[in-house]
């Protein structure tokens, strides 16, 4: 429906720095790695961020990591969520047990809901990983609730951060609520980069094992798995220049967002709304739904969207899949477009 574009002053910010990369030969390993790192660890306020090539070997390195050395290996999955995670469980060797049910107005699974599905899991809690994916660009308004039951249970919590750079719940970061978070910078995510991640714990511990795994551990020589899980330096670079310009890229998306709402309240479209007393989102997506009826029903004239999030349920339970559309929004969207779908959704409505 469009190209992706990234602000200016990324680009230039880019094509500034990258002869030096050259000019030095540091290609891999170097100085951009460290500063998206600590740009990214100040910027969310946590102890360590660790750049990864993408938001899925993060993920699997992540859970490698707790299945080798802390014999957690067990995992529960939200059905509502990209099939890519369901195979990453698969590729770090976990065993996944299930998934937890999910909610329609926030796409993702509330407090109850996970805590059902763990009362429900008839295995050794204390080797098991719940893997819950923020959605749509807001965290999971039960995030606080979920990350302290499983700390009582002695339950794994790792975030699924793809869509929620720059989320804030309470005024806290997505990936800073359970054991660790990764990012992705993949390039129709929010803030895009063409590819790369960042993994984010405050776990010290966790943090070591993960920058070890991303080099082999080929300087202590004690771990036994390990992988390249690393950007190049022009990609870190590249990453550094777009997610430093974040403000800009949702600012921008914000203003779209504030030309849909007066159409969605107009007409009684529900919506899942970003900005609220105690939660920032990014926009990733502007996601409407109806509880009654599909969406393809209540709004006919709707014909220009993006991708659901998402159009199938990994546990084929649901109906969330039917239910909900996606406006587009993304950074420097051409206003012709939006006019077009606020014209579509009057259009329902004649």
């Amino acid at each position: 429906m469009g190209m992706i574009k990234i602000p200016q002053l990324a680009v230039d910010f880019f094509k500034i720095n990258l002869d030096e990369i050259f000019q030095t030969g540091n290609l891999a390993e170097g100085k951009w790695n460290k500063i998206l790192g600590d740009f990214v660890a100040t910027f969310c306020n946590t102890r360590n961020a660790i750049p990864t090539s993408s938001n899925g070997s993060g993920l699997v390195a992540l859970m490698l990591v707790y299945k080798t050395y802390f014999k957690k290996s067990e995992v529960l999955l939200q059905s509502n969520t990209m099939y890519g995670v369901k195979t990453m469980v698969n590729a770090a060797g976990c065993n996944l047990h299930g998934f937890i049910d999910c909610s329609l107005h926030t796409l993702m699974p509330s407090f109850y809901q996970v805590q059902s599905a763990i009362l429900n899991y008839s295995g050794d809690r204390s080797k098991l990983i719940v893997l819950l994916s923020h959605i749509g660009g807001i965290l999971n308004p039960d995030i606080e609730e979920i990350a302290e039951f499983c700390k009582s249970q002695g339950i794994a919590l790792i975030e699924d951060c793809a869509h929620s750079f720059g989320s804030t719940l309470n005024k806290k970061h997505s990936g800073t609520f359970g054991d660790a978070g990764v990012f992705s910078f993949y390039a129709t995510k929010s803030i895009p980069a063409g590819e790369s991640g960042i993994i984010i714990t405050n776990n010290d511990e966790i943090a070591d094992y993960i920058r070890r795994f991303i080099i082999y551990d080929r300087f202590q020589q004690k771990m036994n798995i390990g992988n390249n899980n690393r950007p190049s330096e022009i990609q870190a670079l590249f990453t550094y220049s777009v997610v430093k310009c974040s403000d800009e890229i949702i600012a921008n998306k914000v203003e779209i967002a504030n030309i849909f709402i007066p159409i969605c309240t107009k007409f009684g479209i529900q919506y899942i709304e970003q900005f609220t007393k105690n939660t920032t989102g990014n926009y990733y997506k502007f996601i409407v739904y109806n509880p009654n009826i599909p969406i393809s029903k209540f709004l006919p004239t709707l014909k220009s969207k993006t991708s659901a999030v998402y159009d199938y349920s990994l546990s084929g339970i649901g109906n969330i899949q039917t239910h909900h559309a996606c406006l587009p929004i993304w950074y420097g969207q051409e206003i012709e477009l939006t006019n077009k779908v606020v014209e579509e959704l009057n259009a329902s409505f004649k």
